[in-house]
């Protein structure tokens, strides 16, 4: 199992064998926190003082997955944007937890610190009406599971609250979202009894079919923000949401 200083060794070697332009990396991922597991990639930033466009790469060196993003500063700072807007910190995460390898790490260190910055500041609270929206659809689908339907629709149908509504509970505590395994990560660090209430709803819908705790669950969180809503609720789209040309 590689350790996180074996990790930063191996993307100095990486940089120097497929970006000997490049001015410096991030070294990231599970590997650099010291949670490694036999599976584990290097996650690599890559950066340049300049490209045409950003883009992403994935080999295996010295029989390692590497996955790597390659940017220059203007395009990673864009990225970091994106990060706020959508609430989830991708890359402001690797960015600031990142070891810093290159040979010119000038720009790598004003950005870690930007990122750093960023992730210290949390994310953009939810607006009226975006918390509204999410009430919405999480009432809509939460009808769906009151039906009698087959295994196959249930499990869609909580395979999309899962995401949805952890991205709820989290951004309305005013903390960043999460996806895939960080999301219970994410709800155990904030709120230990949250995540074993929310991961014992869906393990009963997805485990034995059984929707009622995920039901019960979700009116719950709903409550300090008004509970289901149906009846009632309306969504504007902006006046350039339509196109003249047949």
């Amino acid at each position: 199992m590689l350790t996180p200083e074996d990790a930063e060794g191996l993307a100095v070697r990486v940089l120097k064998a497929r970006f000997p332009d490049a001015d410096a990396g991030f070294a990231a991922g599970s590997i650099i926190r010291g949670r490694a597991t036999a599976l584990s990639d290097l996650d690599l930033v890559v950066l340049y003082a300049r490209l045409p466009n950003a883009r992403r790469e994935a080999f295996r060196f010295e029989d390692l997955p590497v996955d790597v993003f390659i940017h220059d500063g203007e395009t990673l700072r864009w990225t970091f944007q994106a990060d706020l807007d959508a609430g989830k910190p991708a890359y402001l995460t690797m960015a600031s937890e990142g070891r810093i390898v290159g040979p010119r790490q000038d720009e790598a260190r004003g950005l870690q610190e930007r990122a750093r910055e960023l992730l210290r500041a949390g994310p953009p609270p939810l607006s009226d009406d975006q918390r509204e929206q999410f009430r919405f659809l999480i009432t809509d689908r939460i009808g769906d599971l009151r039906d009698r339907r087959d295994a196959g629709e249930w499990i869609a149908t909580g395979a999309w609250l899962y995401l949805v509504m952890a991205d709820f509970i989290l951004r309305t505590r005013g903390e960043w979202a999460a996806t895939a395994k960080w999301i219970p990560r994410t709800l155990a660090a904030v709120d230990p009894a949250l995540e074993v209430a929310f991961s014992r709803a869906f393990e009963a819908l997805f485990a034995r079919g059984d929707p009622a705790a995920l039901i019960d669950f979700a009116e719950e969180i709903l409550v300090p923000f008004g509970g289901l809503l149906f009846e009632g609720y309306e969504a504007q789209s902006p006046p350039s949401a339509r196109l003249t040309e047949p």
